[in-house]
Order: C-alpha cells, then structure tokens, then sequence
C-alpha cells in the first residue's frame, strides 16, 4: 500500500474509498481539491494514486497504521523481523510448562509466550552487541534512543497479520512503554522462559497480593478518574519503598484487579453503569401471559435528523420525538414530535395513545425527566391506568428495567437513520456504518427538509415501523396489537375530560382585562363571555379581581377553559368558563365586517360598569346621609360656630339633616 515516491511517503489512494471505505469517491475527490489531502501522483496508465502519508489527518493516518502497519517504520522493522530466530527451546518448555492446579498453558497463550521469547532475546542481542560496539569504539553511548526504535518497531509488530486473514503474525502482548519493556527484558533475562509465564499467570504474584496490599490496590483503582494500570503501578511502586511491600509487575496488577472476585468491587465504584452491566443481576420477564394494552412505556429523545433551520450553518437537528409504545406488540399508539420535551408533549403522546386504544394500561412505565415525575403527570399516571390492579412506575436510570429502550434503539436504526438527513447516532461513533455522512449531508444543506416535511417524515416512520413484521411473530405489529384483549377496561369521552384536563398548580387572580396563565413557556389570555358572545358583566360585577384555578385541556388551548374558586375545605368549585380573549382591530383599513360595531360593544362596558357603580354609591351615600354635599355643609356650620355648637343644637341639625333626607 505505501510507496517511496519522489523521496515523499505515499499510499495508495484506493485505501480511502475501497480497502477501508473510510470516504466515498465523489467524498475523496472533494477532499483533494479542497487541499485536506495531498496527491502527488495520478493515477492511470497501470500507475496507482499516490497520497502524500504526511498530509492525511491524523485520525485516518492512524487507523491506516493500525490495518497496515507503520510507513515509518516499514524498513526498520523488516531488518528486526529478519533477524528474528525460532528458539526451540522455549516451544518445548511452553508445551510442557503445568500451572500449580495442573492445567497446561492454552495454545494461544503458548503463541504468545514464544513470540515474546523471541523478541526479547532478539531485543537484548541488538542491546548487547550495541554496548560492545560503544565500548570497543570508544564513542558515546546513545542506548536511550536505540531503545525507543526498538519499542516502536516491537510494538508495531502487533498490527501485522497474514494476507487476507485476521491472524496476527506477532501474537505478543510485550509493554509499549519504553521502559516497561525494557523491564520485561530485563527479568526475562534474568529468569528465563518461567518469568513470562508466572508474572502473567499472576499465580505466585497473587500471593503477594493480600491485606493492605490489596486495599490499597482496590482503593486506588475504584477511584472515579480511572487511572490505567501502568500509572497505578508507578504510584504502587513509590508506596511499597515506603511501607516495605513486595515487588509486583504491571501485568501481575493488571490480572489480579480484573479476576472477578476483584473487578466486581472496583468496578462498583470506579464506573457504575459498567458494573450494571457485567455484574448487576437481571430480572427475566414472563412475557407470556401478556397482550394488546397491557403494557404501555413512553421514552423521549432527540431524532436523529437534519432539518433546514435559519442559522449560520443553515443546517440544525433540534426535534425531539416521545412515543408512547404497546410493549407486546412493540406498536407506536400515540406520540408527539416538538423542539421540546416537557409535560404537554407527555400529554398530547398519551392522548393520541388513548384515542388508539379506547382502553386503559395495566402497566406504564416512563424514565426520570422532571416532567414525568411532576405533580401534573403523576396525576394523569394515576388516573390513566386500570383502577382494578394498574399500576405506573419510573424507570431507574441505566437500568435494564425499560424494555423501550431496546425498541426505540431498533426504530432508530431500523426506520430512522434510513433518510438521508439522518446524522445518525454521533459524529463519535467507532462503527463506520453507523457515522453519518455530514460532507454528503452539508453538501444538500439547501435540500434539507423543512420542519413540516420533517413531521411528514416521522409520521411515514410510524407507519412502517407498525406495518413491519414483529421480530417474535409471524405477524405485523399492527396485526399483533388488533389480537383480543384477555383484560379490559374501556375509557368514554368523560374519563377522557377527567384524564386529560388539568388544573394550574397555584390560582391565578381574574383581572380587569380578563385571566392569564402561562403554560409550558407559553401565555395565554382568556375572558368570560355570555351565551350572547358578550363580555360577561354579571360576571365581572362578583369576580374580577378573584382568584381561581384554570383548568384546561393541553391540546386544546386555543378552545375554552375552566374557571374553579378555591373553597375554604381545600375544595374546587366550577364558576365559568373561559375563552380566548377577543383582540379588537384599530387600524380601520383591517377591520372585517362586524368588527367595528363589536369594539363599540366592548368599549362601552367600561362606561356601563362605571356608570353602574356610581349610581349603586350615590344610592348609599342618599340612604346614609353621607354625601359630598353634606360633607361640605357639617364643615361650614363647624368653622361659623368654631367646633363650639350647643349639643341641643347640633342635634336639632342633624334632626333636621335626617328630615330633608326622608
């Protein structure tokens, strides 16, 4: 694959778009003209194209390296691997070699041992015969960095396979630390074929590891930034001069922490989900005995798709889908499809859900998003399922408990990820097929669908997923959601109302102008009109200024809501019904037919109340006597008299006053 051309190292350029596909060709063309890869040969007439091996980024050079070895390298490691000698010896004391319970070394580990036994007496040769030379030439030694070539050539050998197989030719599992291997050559040296074993095998290094050995160990390793073993060692090594521990090899550490005994108490503290997964038991379900609506489970996230969206990039992936599933027949009833994930898309999901099923779940099941578990969604949960043994519960988080989870990863990949737009899972991921094609994709950025082809898209979605056949079934999951219900319990439109309307967490006062709520990040202004469509006075005249919960249906805002008066007994009383406030037109010009002498209506209430409220004070100040112009008269006789007014008088004044008033 590489070639020395023009003194610059070059590869193949079939190796980008056919040996390891790691671009398509139109993909790879674009790259070399926009200059992210160098080409300093053509191809055609029997020539290969050439890419210059320095110019390619760093991530693909080193995937490149690991599938075909080092370029750098290629000479030196051939001139290494030609000295390379089989020794006899070590294949039979390997072949014959017993571990203390008995057991004989298994063929691949017998591979690698002999391997390793070959390159470390070729390693030690090169470093002997090097100090010979220095010392018989009398010039300074440069041992450090013979070493460091040696390293990388051994530890390039690692990646070397037979043609056309994925069979390593070098099976070793030598360090690729300098000195580590320089250390493992150095007690090879000193203790022959039995120092590779035994320090793997970890059989006698594992006596050593006990006690305070062994906490330390464990303490050190269970810790949350996950150091690797050969930093763990070095920090071993520096405690065991303090407190006089014995000497331990890296690869004794190494296979003493990862037994079972050992991992599984590191492991729960170091990275909990992986403990979860490798030791955490699991529960199997008796699915059996389940059927249609049995089992309903809602999980939200982000969809994996492009859409066009007005920013610099002109490109953005900001839609969140929340399916509601059947779990025995893995069919989608009911979803909602928004920029958000709150608790009216958990509504609106359940709704449609409902609208399919016409029945209620035994079972619901959700994750921990704050809006499943707020007081307005667990209300709605424990209304929704069966009231004769339903139940609804959250999931754990990271655990095996949500059989969706597993569904909605195959919708993705199955039904999802088939668009074009799709940006896959992430940028991130190791596995080439599941890597989106952003070149491809930022390339039609201006052919991105909008976000209504985008909702078109989803519903086309569920529609093949449901028509698709069930992995368990001979069946489609639309075939296997109609079989009969063993169990049922039917919902009507008034089990509906009482599900799905919900009440305002905390009153809200009814203004002047009416009644505003805010409702997931959105506000909304409703006022009481007559059967008439008349703003409501007799409402007005007891209620304004009040405060009541609002209760609304989520889905249907832009309709009427509830108003309901908070008793003294922690009660709610039903008072009126709200609708969406009318907006009055100004602008003459925009009027429609009927709106100017609806403004003239409306604007008169304020004077009809005003009017009606001085008439209604001016009867009591009449009745009491207590008027303005009695006011000013009582202030007239007090200034002529001086606050001084006899008390026969002053009563026959008021006498007086009281008679007039008659």
């Amino acid at each position: 694959m590489y070639e020395n051309y023009l003194n610059t190292i070059g590869i193949d350029q079939e190796v980008f778009y056919e040996h390891l596909s790691i671009l398509s060709y139109d993909n790879f063309q674009k790259w070399v003209q926009r200059g992210k890869l160098k080409r300093i040969r053509t191809k055609g007439r029997g020539r290969t194209g050439l890419i210059d091996f320095a110019s390619i980024p760093e991530d693909l050079k080193n995937l490149i390296i690991r599938t075909f070895g080092n370029p750098y390298l290629k000479d030196d490691r051939q001139t290494f691997t030609n000295q390379l000698t089989t020794d006899h010896a070590a294949i039979e004391f390997y072949k014959q070699y017993q571990y203390e319970d008995g057991r004989g070394i298994a063929n691949n580990k017998q591979a690698q041992y002999i391997c390793e036994a070959e390159i470390l007496n070729l390693y030690n040769e090169i470093i002997s015969n090097y100090e010979v030379k220095v010392q018989e030439q009398r010039r300074k030694s440069n041992k450090g960095s013979l070493k460091k070539k040696l390293s990388s050539i051994i530890n390039d050998l690692k990646s070397e396979c037979y043609p056309n197989t994925q069979t390593k030719r070098y099976p070793h599992k030598l360090p690729s630390n300098v000195r580590a291997l320089d250390r493992k050559a150095a007690g090879y040296s000193e203790e022959g074929y039995d120092f590779l074993v035994h320090k793997n095998a970890g059989n006698k290094a594992a006596q050593k590891i006990k006690g305070d050995v062994a906490k330390w160990l464990l303490a050190q390793y269970s810790m949350p930034n996950k150091i690797v073993v050969p930093v763990l060692h070095s920090l071993y090594n520096r405690e065991a001069q303090i407190k006089g521990w014995p000497e331990l090899s890296e690869s004794a550490i190494y296979k003493w922490l990862y037994e079972p005994q050992q991992e599984k108490v590191w492991l729960v503290s170091r990275d909990i989900t992986a403990y979860k997964n490798k030791y955490g038991h699991k529960l199997v379900r008796d699915k059996e005995q389940w059927f249609p609506n049995a089992y309903w489970a809602i999980d939200g996230s982000k969809i994996d798709w492009m859409h066009y969206y007005d920013n610099q990039l002109g490109a953005a992936a900001k839609f969140k889908i929340d399916p509601v599933i059947d779990v025995y027949s893995e069919k989608i009833i009911g979803w909602s499809f928004s920029e958000t994930e709150n608790h009216i898309d958990h509504f609106n999901a359940v709704k449609m859900a409902f609208n399919t099923a016409q029945s209620r779940p035994y079972l619901f099941t959700y994750d921990g998003q704050s809006g499943h578990t707020s007081k307005r969604m667990q209300e709605l949960y424990g209304k929704m399922v069966a009231k004769k043994g339903g139940a609804h519960y959250r999931h754990a988080a990271y655990e095996h408990s949500s059989p969706v989870e597993g569904i909605f990863n195959r919708l993705q990949q199955q039904v999802v990820n088939y668009w074009w737009f799709s940006d896959k899972q992430s940028v991130t991921v190791r596995m080439e097929k599941n890597k989106p094609n952003m070149d491809f994709i930022l390339d039609n950025k201006d052919k991105l669908p909008t976000q209504d082809k985008l909702l078109k898209a989803w519903e086309l979605c569920v529609e093949e997923w449901n028509a698709a056949k069930h992995p368990k079934y001979n069946k489609s999951r639309n075939e296997v959601y109609a079989e009969e219900q063993l169990m049922k319990e039917e919902v009507n439109y008034l089990d509906m109302i009482d599900m799905f309307w919900v009440y305002t967490p905390d009153t809200v006062t009814y203004k002047a102008d009416g009644i505003k709520v805010q409702i997931a990040n959105e506000k909304y202004h409703f006022e009481v009109y007559n059967v008439n469509n008349e703003i409501d006075l007799r409402f007005r005249e007891r209620w304004v200024n009040k405060k009541f919960f609002v209760k609304y249906d989520p889905d249907n805002l832009d309709n009427y809501v509830s108003l309901y008066l908070k008793l003294p007994n922690g009660d709610k009383q039903f008072v009126a019904d709200a609708q969406p406030v009318r907006k009055q037109q100004q602008v003459p010009i925009l009027m429609q037919p009927g709106d100017k002498e609806q403004w003239q209506k409306d604007y008169q209430v304020r004077k009809v109340e005003e009017t009606a409220a001085k008439k209604q004070i001016e009867q009591i100040q009449r009745e009491t006597g207590i008027t303005p112009e009695q006011l000013i008269a009582d202030q007239e006789l007090k200034i002529k008299f001086g606050g001084k007014l006899p008390k026969q008088q002053r009563s026959d004044v008021e006498a007086d006053s009281f008679y007039h008033r008659m």
